[in-house]
């Protein structure tokens, strides 16, 4: 397979993306968008109104895919374009490539047929924002937790809401999205499914999860899909275990910010060595015969709050890995891009520059290492990211910073200090004192 910088270099760098050609992507509330990374369309398309059969052939999907095939980025793109300008590996670029061999025949059947095609090759479904975490970064469409959580802050006059980003229904029941599935046009699609994407909320705690993986595994078709699914790993249960022993090949994304007090800060209530313990059984079980189908992933995200963190955080993952024998362990960053006042491209050029020497210093510390590749490129990428001239400290965003910190560290009782020194650091220079 050929690194993430290759890839990049042989990009066609314009804005088609082979998504809209072959994957059916849903969102918690019930909307149709082109893929996890995409902004919602200004045309509403309602799926769960649609079904899969209306919405894979709507109007709108159409004109997409016309667009596409002629190169054009479309608004609902910005993020990758964004991502591609600072030098970092856009969803769009990955899965041009993930797809090479079926894109130019798709797009063939597509100009043929008015621009309708028969089936997706691959769904995207986000189960709903059921969730039992309140990740400090998350918003009220991945984790209702959150929704809830900011409801009653803001009724106790907890600061600010800068934009709609957390939510602010108090109400538990108000504040769950679980669009239904379509299950006909599922079971129907399901023979040419090559692969399925399983998002939350958290996933393993979504009573959808389960009837899906039952229909891929009882009808004998998870032997030819490939599985990709992202959670917390809070909630390791040997059922899930040995259903995904069942597909034909299994990515689990494990989604960390850190370890240790790094992790209960930003990802409450979990606590890491629960976490950790989660993690470690499942790599193990990767290891056996039976679990010889599943790929661990770590994502991570870059943000204000871990950046000095960072560093620690995978070279606490590379031990690990020298230490314990595995199939191999995937490591992956993203740049937090929302809310803005969590991004690096709003904060103080000494956080960047203090950041890039914590990296640059550990990848000294392991360039003879056989994993350097595998952490090199997606540490650089934060590296690039952090030095982009277009990426200026900004006072305003960063006063935003401040206030929902500490207006989270008031209502949860929590002390940022605890895990990030760096805070006083940040709030003198934003206010000039403390």
């Amino acid at each position: 397979m050929k690194s993430r910088k290759e890839i990049m270099e042989d990009d066609n760098d314009n804005g088609f993306c082979a998504l809209p050609f072959l994957q059916y992507s849903t969102y918690n509330g019930g909307r149709y968008r082109l893929c996890c990374m995409a902004r919602e369309p200004e045309q509403n398309v309602n799926q769960e109104e649609l079904g899969i059969d209306g919405t894979w052939n709507h109007d709108y999907l159409k004109d997409v895919r016309k667009k596409m095939s002629k190169g054009e980025w479309l608004p609902e793109c910005v993020e990758c374009q964004h991502l591609e300008k600072n030098d970092i590996m856009s969803s769009r670029q990955w899965e041009n490539y993930s797809w090479r061999d079926y894109t130019p025949a798709l797009v063939k059947e597509a100009e043929e047929n008015d621009w309708e095609l028969e089936t997706p090759l691959q769904f995207d479904f986000r189960l709903g924002n059921l969730c039992n975490l309140q990740c400090q970064m998350c918003n009220k469409e991945a984790s209702h937790l959150v929704s809830v959580e900011r409801g009653v802050m803001l009724e106790k006059d907890l600061g600010i809401e800068h934009g709609d980003w957390h939510g602010n229904i108090s109400n538990k029941k108000e504040a769950l999205l679980q669009p239904g599935i379509d299950w006909d046009s599922f079971d129907a699609m399901l023979p040419k499914a090559l692969k399925i994407k399983m998002i939350g909320g958290e996933p393993t705690v979504a009573a959808d999860m389960f009837k899906l993986l039952d229909k891929a595994t009882e009808s004998g078709h998870a032997e030819h899909i490939h599985l990709s699914f992202y959670t917390n790993i809070t909630n390791m249960q040997d059922k899930w275990l040995k259903q995904l022993a069942k597909f034909q090949q299994v990515v689990v994304n494990c989604s960390l910010e850190g370890m240790f007090a790094m992790n209960d800060y930003l990802r409450p209530p979990s606590k890491w060595d629960s976490v950790w313990k989660n993690f470690d059984k499942l790599v193990k079980f990767s290891c056996t015969p039976e679990g010889k189908n599943i790929k661990v992933r770590v994502t991570t995200v870059n943000q204000v709050t871990n950046a000095l963190h960072f560093a620690n955080f995978w070279r606490y993952m590379h031990e690990y890995q020298l230490e314990n024998p595995t199939r191999g362990i995937g490591m992956s960053s993203n740049q937090l891009i929302e809310p803005n006042y969590y991004s690096m491209a709003h904060s103080p050029q000494w956080l960047r520059e203090e950041q890039e020497t914590q990296i640059l210093q550990f990848l000294s510390e392991i360039k003879d290492s056989p994993h350097y590749e595998d952490y090199e490129e997606p540490l650089m990428e934060i590296v690039n990211f952090g030095k982009d001239p277009e990426h200026a400290y900004d006072r305003e965003i960063m006063k935003q910073y401040i206030e929902v910190t500490e207006n989270y560290d008031i209502f949860r009782g929590h002390d940022i200090m605890t895990v990030a020194p760096e805070f006083t650091k940040i709030k003198k220079e934003v206010y000039g004192t403390i």
